[in-house]
């Protein structure tokens, strides 16, 4: 992986950590690649529970993408029809890891196609969010796959077509965020959420995730019909057989992950 992007695992979390703090952690390929490999990774390692990603220092989560006149982040390859954010998004809707948003500054332009590839996220409330793309010639397209799921449609279009910044009690109020917080308050609020997650079966949640989004586009019969189809799944697992004993044996479960 890059150093643009620092990943730690801490217990059974791993954390990605954007590192361009002169650029206010801005994306540029080599940050994209390294978020996916970092997913990739942790995807892969049984003792995962959750990944949390987040910015350096306190001012930007991520201000979007890198503008500065030698960027490359808009250098395309022609010949590769697949672009670094569509890629990491692909990977991203292949995870089934609950993924968290650590919001500690400025969410901006692709740093809120990030956000919108988490499955939860906590902020500072000083954090601000918004799409400016339409403010330098551009439209927040790659980012409207991750969104549209997200912010409801009247307010979607606002952000998009005016480019301008929402607070983060806004965001909270539309339904971006699940918290906002004090800066101060910001770590403590993230382990309390963390901390009810990793104690949880991993095997339900991740079966569960997996359901979720393959729900979205369905029908309500054909919702009805795949979920009633995962519950003798779900039950066939160690997972559900370790926390139906620990539940009338009165003792916390000892996951297996399987």
């Amino acid at each position: 992986m890059s150093d643009l992007v620092l990943s730690e695992k801490r217990g059974n979390v791993q954390w990605l950590t954007i590192n361009r703090l002169e650029r206010r952690n801005a994306l540029n390929p080599d940050v994209m690649d390294g978020l996916r490999e970092g997913i990739i990774a942790a995807r892969d390692n049984p003792d995962i529970r959750a990944i949390v990603i987040t910015g350096v220092g306190d001012k930007a989560f991520c201000a979007g993408a890198d503008l500065q006149t030698n960027a490359t982040t808009f250098s395309f390859d022609c010949a590769d029809p697949r672009l670094p954010f569509a890629k990491l998004t692909r990977v991203v809707f292949g995870v089934d890891i609950p993924i968290i948003a650590r919001v500690n500054g400025a969410c901006m332009a692709g740093g809120m196609g990030v956000l919108g590839l988490c499955d939860l996220a906590v902020a500072s409330d000083n954090a601000r969010f918004g799409m400016p793309e339409v403010k330098v010639g551009l439209f927040p397209m790659m980012i409207l796959t991750t969104l549209k799921r997200i912010i409801p449609p009247r307010q979607m279009n606002e952000l998009c077509m005016t480019g301008e910044a929402i607070s983060a009690a806004e965001a909270l109020q539309m339904g971006l965020l699940n918290y906002v917080v004090p800066q101060a308050e910001l770590d403590t609020k993230l382990d309390w959420l963390l901390n009810r997650i990793v104690d949880k079966s991993p095997t339900a949640i991740r079966r569960g995730k997996y359901a979720m989004r393959a729900v979205e586009d369905m029908t309500i019969e054909q919702t009805i019909a795949f979920t009633e189809s995962q519950v003798p799944l779900a039950a066939a697992t160690q997972d559900f057989a370790e926390g139906i004993a620990a539940f009338n044996e009165k003792r916390s479960p000892l996951w297996t992950n399987r």
